[in-house]
């Protein structure tokens, strides 16, 4: 029968159509998937930069506040030596007091040294943590296009079955018209079956049409999502290499901090 056939056919073509569907969702998620992998990848490498950032602070720190000491100690040295003592000939006093006047000078120095390189320090410290920050944005935005895509996936397991269910139906039917010898009672049964199945198909047409309404409103949702979570993660996307030089440039100062406190440390006061 011509229209079983055109039904069968048009089933089967709609079957394959969610086929190829489902397949391009599928590696879609795949590819979303090892995107939330990477950017949690990035998250973890960039907290690693914050905790080895915060590591260093307290030893410069600490270098800072032992200059500060300094400080304190050569301006001490100077107030107690503004008086020449009973029997220090003048030049010698005068000499005395340009000496501490240099050493205090030095440690000044070298506290304003100490003090900029903790800044320096704490300023890398706030960049790898922005880091940190614009991974879990990618993160949040990878999440939810997965999310996005395995909803889009879930929704067309229903219609499959449903199509799968109507083309073994017209399989069987088929079956029962083409028996021989022929089984009158059950070619009645599928006449009836077809009847019935005809005057719901005429009001499945208007359904479907207010459906079809629906459907093309829901996908022009998705597609506007789709394009958000897009631009979001393009956005996010055009932001590494910026991060990227800035922790970079990050490590680099703090390498060289820490070198130059190790440094201030052996040397001593």
């Amino acid at each position: 029968m011509p229209y079983l056939e055109q039904e069968t056919a048009r089933l089967q073509t709609a079957l394959q159509a969610l086929a190829a569907q489902q397949a391009a969702l599928t590696t879609q998620l795949t590819t979303q998937q090892q995107a939330v992998t990477a950017a949690q990848t990035q998250r973890t490498n960039a907290q690693s930069v914050v905790t080895q950032a915060q590591a260093r602070v307290p030893p410069l720190q600490a270098a800072a506040a032992s200059a500060d000491a300094q400080v304190a100690e050569a301006r001490q040295d100077l107030l107690d030596a503004s008086e020449p003592p009973a029997g220090i000939p003048p030049a010698t006093w005068r000499l005395r007091l340009a000496a501490l006047r240099r050493k205090l000078t030095q440690a000044q120095t070298a506290a304003t040294a100490a003090h900029a390189k903790v800044t320096e320090a704490q300023q890398g410290v706030a960049q790898a943590q922005a880091q940190v920050q614009a991974a879990d944005r990618q993160i949040a935005a990878a999440t939810a296009a997965v999310q996005a895509t395995q909803a889009a996936i879930a929704a067309l397991q229903p219609r499959r079955q449903e199509l799968q269910t109507k083309l073994t139906e017209i399989e069987r039917i088929n079956t029962e018209i083409t028996r021989d010898p022929l089984d009158r009672p059950a070619l009645q049964q599928v006449a009836a079956q077809l009847s019935a199945r005809t005057a719901t198909l005429e009001e499945a047409h208007l359904v479907a049409r207010f459906e079809l309404e629906d459907a093309e409103t829901l996908l022009a949702s998705l597609l506007a999502r789709r394009d958000d979570l897009t631009a979001k993660l393009n956005a996010v996307a055009a932001q590494l290499p910026g991060a990227q030089a800035q922790q970079a440039a990050a490590q680099e100062a703090l390498a060289s901090a820490e070198a130059a406190v190790n440094q201030h440390l052996q040397d001593g006061p």
